[in-house]
């Protein structure tokens, strides 16, 4: 205790820490803008329509199969009401098609940020890299308009 003022050292810290709090200071312009981009990204994914996994070879039955099943590449489906997404997970490549071949940008996103985009051909086959592992999903694009994205997978 402070024999001067009768305070403790732990009320001139909370008297100190009101005053900071209290004093207005405008936000930077750069961190003003990227909250307000957060703001508006915050219910996107309730707004897209969402592709469900409905087949996965890594889950696939397969019994009377002989030798190692990870010699061949793990294949994966989404389906949505209108679109169906075939993915083949590569060593090195995610190949895939969008039927109907109606979306012509296909953007790969990984959990931890990471991007790549690829176009479609005119049958709706797509090429990306592969990354080495990790939630990933795909966005599907029609022109400016962001129509749908699969559900998130494990590689």
């Amino acid at each position: 205790m402070d024999p001067t003022t009768g305070n403790s050292g732990d009320d001139d810290l909370m008297l100190e820490l009101k005053e900071a709090l209290a004093a207005e200071r405008p936000a930077p312009d750069h961190l003003m803008e990227a909250a307000k981009a957060a703001f508006e990204w915050r219910r996107l994914d309730e707004e897209l329509k969402q592709l469900s996994l409905s087949y996965d070879s890594s889950e696939a039955d397969l019994a009377g199969v002989r030798g190692p099943a990870s010699t061949a590449p793990r294949m994966l489906v989404f389906d949505g009401e209108d679109v169906t997404v075939e993915l083949e997970l590569g060593t090195e490549v995610l190949m895939g098609q969008v039927v109907p071949a109606v979306y012509r940008r296909i953007t790969l996103e990984c959990a931890d940020g990471r991007v790549d985009e690829a176009d479609t051909d005119d049958v709706g086959v797509f090429l990306l890299r592969r990354p080495t592992r990790g939630p990933i999903r795909l966005r599907c694009q029609q022109g400016r308009n962001l129509d749908v994205v699969t559900e998130w997978m494990l590689i």
